[in-house]
């Protein structure tokens, strides 16, 4: 393999890794405004809507990673 090899390689947008993006960020912004939502229409205590809430959020958080993280992936005309 030359250098030439390593010109011929194209960064492409990951749709997928997009969507996952765009569903990561609403979900996470989403969790913002929940805990109250939750509070009232359960009648949850905050301890009680905090934690799933909190569980949610992180999985927001690691969708957004792994997104960001896999957005460009490498095409070769090989």
């Amino acid at each position: 393999m030359s250098d030439n090899d390593d010109d011929l390689a194209v960064y492409e947008l990951n749709t997928r890794s997009v969507v996952g993006l765009v569903v990561s960020v609403v979900v996470g912004v989403a969790g913002l405004f929940a805990l109250p939502a939750l509070q009232e229409v359960f009648g949850l205590s905050f301890q009680q809507a905090f934690w799933p809430l909190l569980a949610v959020e992180f999985l927001a958080f690691v969708g957004v990673a792994v997104s960001v993280l896999r957005l460009h992936e490498e095409r070769s005309f090989e």
